[in-house]
Parts: structure tokens; C-alpha cells; sequence
């Protein structure tokens, strides 16, 4: 399956401060060019871990991505290309964001499919290969490798999560107010995916990371279980990627590297289906999804530690561009030689340039988290010229890369290519960019003009309402810069009430008057009335 759709290059600007689901950091998207815009700090409380962005892996609120053609492909598989639907709007998308993608396990690709075989693919390290080959060439059920060689995953928090958003209205608001609070909880829903589905559609990822904690007890991987040898299968190790994905969601760092550290980069042979011939035969291949493999490398650089996350991603873009080489050289993708079709070959080229770009995309996050802006710019510029489709999208990163080191007139150029592409059409996005060069020039009140136009082309799109309320506020309209984000609220309160949004009017709110605090209060009445879930931080900015 094709992984071509257009890349969400926003996310490489999701460092600065706070992103939102993919767009183009709500709070300050207005980029580092401006040390004007940098002055205004969201929380200055806040450790680095709370201000790590996300990962593009497990976002919950993305741009829409595109529905499977499968409408009856299982909830797993839907994580895994990213696909969204709510009753709210709210995208529940725990896929990567970068592009649609078939990583996960579809109940309708059948067994021993030519596409099982390309999506499963993968090339484990020599001792990995080893083991798998003893244990291929051994009777079923007589070899057991050491426990040390094997993936020992359980769940690490010893009690359920509770609601944090009640708890906050209780102590701010009373007891009889937080007991007026409806929410859905995993009793709520069936134990099975569907449940599961269910809550992260509704926003409720709290009750949904205990759900996954209940389903993986039947897998004997539940609390305690760590350390403790259990069979892995494709459902077992997407809830494991759900699980870890929605951990890092609520910013639960520190459990979800926790629980995260025994898959390593899931390469030990139990995560490999010919660990277990007498369930899947000769069938090869990584039974761990390619989404759960970039999660894992992307995962330190949210704990504060960009640069293992740089080694890791490194390591994993090696072994893809391994297996676009052994596609070329007439090998099969794990460097095998078995026999493929030449349109099986070329499907395979296409889901593996694409997965290429996605590791590439992660790669650009991280070097820019480090200030590695030189790296981050010679990848952009590679996938400028890979990929002449989405190549105005591209550029267009790139010359907000520019802004954001300064380089006005790099900026300028790429922009002015992206003008040529289009051909003169103009759209949101360079409107955006025409703001965005605005705000590096500190001429406000033309950067408010092009925000204004963006926004009349889409009056819900809050990264452009965000960016026009900073605007007013570096204008000394402090009053109209709060008015934006509260009419974006009162006009679609569970679309506006994301965590940059919220942040940025509490920081306005301080700034208006020191008794801002009611103000935050009936902000988290909203919270109360519309959201499941919330991040600790924001409800430490609206009590503390």
C-alpha cells in the first residue's frame, strides 16, 4: 500500500512550544525567528519533560488522515494508518501522522498474503537470526532459548488512573460541582478493542490506558507480569503500542519508558513470528508493527533525551534504507532470494520510500529538539527532491526551518518557490508562511493582515486564531488578543479547548490583571463539562 499522502510538516516545528494535534504549534508557530514571540512563555513552571511536544507516533488530536479503504479493518490497523473519526470531531489518531500507513493488523489481509509478507518485513541483527534458526531447525517445543534473549513486557502501575479533571474541580470548585461530572470509564465499555476504540474516540485516554492494562493481563503481561516469560502475537503488541502511545499522549513520561525499556528496539526473536512455528508456520517477519518500532526510537527524546533518540532513529533509518537496497538488488525486503513480482516489488519500493520518509521525519524533530538545524535542513532538502509531489508542502518546512535560524532571506526564497509551484494560487499555507515573515520582520500588524485572510478561508482553524491573538498582544492589544481565544472556545468549545490555546489565555489572563483567577476557573468548568482527560499542566496553570 501506498504511504503517499501529504506529509504534516508542521510537526518539525513542534519544539518550540506546545503542539496540538499535528497543527502548527498552536501556542507559538510563529517560530524562533522572532526572540519578540520567544518572550512569551507559556508555563515557566513546567519541567523540560512537560515541555517536550508529543510524539508525531501517538497523536490524538492530528489533522485529518485519510479513512482506510477497509471500513471494516480492525481498530488496531486503524491506529496504525492514523485514521480518525469522532463524534466531536477529535481525531483519535495513535498512528504517525507523517502518512497513511498499513502497519498494523488488518483482519482483512489474509494470511500469507503478499501484503502481510511486504508490511511484516523486517531484518533482525545476527544474533537475533541465529536463535531464529535454531529454533526453526529444532522439533516444536524443544528449544528455549536463555530468558535474557527473550521480551518480558508487563504493566508497571500498580493502580488504576483516575480523573484528574474532577479532582481539580473539587478542589477549586467544590465537591458538589465535581460530583456533577459524566464521564465514560473503562466499566463503561466492553474489555475488548472495541471498548477500547470507544474511549479514545471520546477523549477519555486515561480510562483507555486502563483498558489496556485489563486486556494485557489475558496475555499474562499485565501488573506484575515483568520479567515473566509470555507469548507475543499481533494483538498482544498493538495494545502494548496503544498502551505506550496513550501514555506519552497524557505525558506519563516517566511509565511509559518504564514500561517501554524491556522491548528495546524489538529486536529479540519472541517478537519474530518464526519464534513460533507451531502457531504461524514457515510465516516470517516482525509481528511487532513498524509504527511501534518508530514510537520506541522517538520515545527518549520526549524523556529529555534527544540524543539516544537521534541513535535509535539512525539505527532504524539503516536497516529501511538495508531493505530498499536488497528490493533493488532483487532480494526480498529482509535480503532473502525469493522470487517477487515486479508489481509486488514495485508496492513494496512504494511502502518502504514512504516509511523512509517517516523515519526521516522523525529524524528532522529530533535534530531540530538539539539545535541541529544544519542536519534537520539537509534532510528537508532531501525529501524536496525525492518527493516532486508534495514538494511545495516541503518547501515550504523548509523556509519555516529558515525563520526559525533567522535566515529571512533563505525563508524568502523557499517561499517564493512555493509561489511558483502553485502557480500564483493562493492558499492558507502561504498565507501562513506570509505571516510567519512578517512576524521575523516585528511588522505585526502585516503578519495579523495575512493570519485574518488565512482565517476567513478557515474560520476553525485555531494555529491561525492562535498565531493572530500573539500578533494583537506584540501590537499592545492585549484585551482583543484574549477576545480571539475566547470566542474560539464559546464557538466550538471541544474543538478550542486544546492544551496551547488554554495555556496562552492563561498566560494572557496573568498579564491582563493579577485576579485572573476566576477567569481560569470558568475555563476549567469548560474543561469539566466538555473533556474526559486533561494534562496536569494545564489544570496546575488554571488552579496553582
Amino acid at each position: 500500500m501506498s504511504e503517499k499522502t501529504t506529509p504534516l510538516l508542521s510537526q518539525y516545528f513542534e519544539q518550540n512550544d506546545r503542539a496540538v494535534g499535528g497543527k502548527p504549534d498552536l501556542s507559538l508557530e510563529l517560530t524562533k525567528a522572532s526572540d519578540k514571540l520567544n518572550s512569551l512563555k507559556l508555563d515557566e513552571t513546567i519541567s523540560t519533560n512537560e515541555n517536550k511536544s508529543e510524539p508525531t507516533v501517538c497523536r490524538l488530536f492530528s489533522e485529518n488522515a485519510p479513512l482506510p479503504a477497509d471500513s471494516t479493518a480492525a481498530f488496531f490497523d486503524l491506529i496504525g494508518r492514523g485514521t480518525n473519526s469522532s463524534k466531536n470531531g477529535l481525531i483519535s489518531d495513535l498512528g504517525v501522522s507523517t502518512s497513511a500507513n498499513d502497519d498494523g493488523f488488518s483482519a482483512r489481509v489474509a494470511v500469507g498474503s503478499e501484503a502481510e509478507r511486504r508490511r511484516d518485513a523486517w531484518i533482525p541483527s545476527d544474533k537475533t537470526r541465529q536463535i531464529l534458526i535454531n529454533c526453526a531447525m529444532s522439533a516444536p517445543g524443544t528449544y528455549f532459548p536463555e530468558k535474557e534473549h527473550l521480551t518480558t513486557p508487563g504493566v508497571f502501575l500498580e493502580e488504576e488512573l483516575g480523573d484528574n479533571v474532577g479532582e481539580a474541580v473539587a478542589v477549586c470548585l467544590g465537591e458538589a460541582e465535581a460530583a456533577e461530572r459524566r464521564i465514560i470509564t473503562a466499566n463503561d465499555v466492553t474489555q475488548d478493542e472495541r471498548g477500547l476504540r470507544e474511549l479514545v474516540q471520546a477523549g477519555a485516554y486515561r480510562a483507555a490506558i486502563n483498558l489496556t492494562a485489563r486486556l494485557l493481563t489475558i496475555y499474562g503481561q499485565g501488573k506484575g507480569r515483568n520479567g515473566h516469560v509470555s507469548k507475543h502475537s499481533p494483538h498482544s503488541l498493538q495494545l502494548w503500542f496503544t498502551r505506550i502511545a496513550l501514555l506519552v499522549k497524557t505525558k506519563a513520561y516517566i511509565v511509559a519508558q518504564a514500561e517501554s525499556e524491556i522491548f528495546g528496539q524489538l529486536d529479540k526473536p519472541d517478537v519474530f513470528y518464526q519464534f513460533y512455528p507451531e502457531m504461524y508456520g514457515d510465516r516470517p517477519g516482525s509481528i511487532a508493527s513498524f509504527s511501534f518500532r518508530l514510537l520506541l526510537a522517538e520515545l527518549p527524546m520526549h524523556c529529555g533525551n534527544s540524543k539516544e533518540s537521534l541513535t535509535k532513529l539512525f539505527n532504524l533509518w539503516s536497516t529501511v534504507k538495508q531493505i530498499i537496497q536488497n528490493l533493488n538488488n532483487g532480494f526480498c525486503e529482509d535480503g532473502n532470494p525469493m522470487e517477487i513480482s515486479e508489481n509486488d516489488r514495485s508496492d513494496s519500493f512504494r511502502l518502504w520510500k514512504g516509511r523512509e520518509a517517516r523515519v526521516m521525519h522523525s529524524i528532522i524533530n529530533c535534530s531540530i529538539s538539539l539545535k541541529h538545524f544544519e542536519l534537520a535542513m539537509d534532510l528537508l532538502g532531501q525529501l524536496c527532491e525525492r518527493d516532486k509531489v508534495h514538494r511545495h508542502t516541503l518547501l515550504s518546512a523548509l523556509g519555516r526551518l529558515h525563520l526559525q535560524v533567522g535566515n529571512i532571506a533563505g525563508a524568502e526564497s523557499c517561499f517564493n518557490e512555493v509561489r511558483v509551484i502553485r502557480g500564483g494560487k493562493l492558499d492558507i499555507r502561504e498565507l501562513v508562511d506570509r505571516g510567519l515573515l512578517s512576524v521575523a520582520q516585528s511588522n505585526f500588524d502585516e503578519a495579523y493582515s495575512n493570519f485574518q485572510e488565512a482565517s476567513c478561508l478557515e474560520p476553525n482553524n485555531l494555529m491561525i486564531l492562535n498565531n493572530m491573538s500573539v500578533c494583537l498582544l506584540y501590537s499592545g492589544r492585549l484585551k482583543e488578543a484574549i477576545s480571539i481565544l475566547e470566542s474560539a472556545i464559546s464557538v466550538n468549545p471541544p474543538h478550542a479547548l486544546h492544551e496551547s490555546l488554554l495555556l496562552n489565555l492563561c498566560t494572557l489572563y496573568d498579564m491582563e490583571s493579577s485576579k485572573g483567577r476566576m477567569k481560569k476557573f470558568a475555563l476549567l468548568r469548560q474543561i469539566s463539562r466538555y473533556q474526559a482527560d486533561a494534562p496536569t499542566s494545564i489544570l496546575e496553570k488554571l488552579y496553582g
